[in-house]
């Protein structure tokens, strides 16, 4: 079962897009990680999308879990870093709040640490998403990278066990 919690974010595209919109970004993937994740006692993230700008400054839209696998959405501005609000995220099943208890569980790696390792690779720069999935049964980090100098976001594949880059594509 594919969890995608990102489509409750409004993602309409894969962030293919020119990096002038992320020269406004003054909070990077790692510190909206741990600002998000503060936001839900006991919280976990799930996915972390930069979205454009809906007035002047960047958002960083998250999905956290609490313990029991309920999702709540996490807004902060990407510029300073402040919460813009904690909200009710995607009405899971029963089924699919235990099945993302059991991802969260068996994930070793902490999304700020697959984000890093996707961003370690070569014309990388900037971080604009990062999603906890299942793939062929184990939990998987998607880390969307804008590279150096190019409009097209590449789409990096994290073992959530052993931090193991499994592959890369064009979002």
């Amino acid at each position: 079962m594919a969890l995608s919690l990102l489509a409750g974010c409004g993602r309409d595209d894969p962030l293919n897009e020119s990096a002038e919109r992320f020269e406004m970004v003054e909070v990077d993937h790692e510190r909206a990680v741990r600002l998000a994740t503060a936001e839900v006692t006991g919280g976990e993230l799930v996915a972390l999308e930069l979205k454009k700008p809906e007035s002047v400054s960047p958002v960083w839209e998250s999905r956290v879990a609490d313990q029991d696998g309920h999702v709540q959405t996490v807004r902060l501005d990407a510029t300073r870093g402040e919460s813009l609000g904690a909200g009710a995220g995607p009405d899971l099943t029963d089924s699919e709040r235990q099945d993302l208890v059991r991802l969260l569980d068996q994930a070793q790696v902490l999304p700020d640490t697959a984000a890093r390792e996707a961003a370690d690779t070569p014309n990388s720069e900037v971080v604009t998403a990062i999603e906890l999935e299942r793939q062929d049964g184990g939990p998987v980090w998607l880390v969307s990278v804008l590279g150096v100098g190019d409009d097209l976001a590449m789409v990096h594949v994290v073992d959530a066990k052993t931090g193991e880059i499994l592959d890369r594509h064009p979002a």
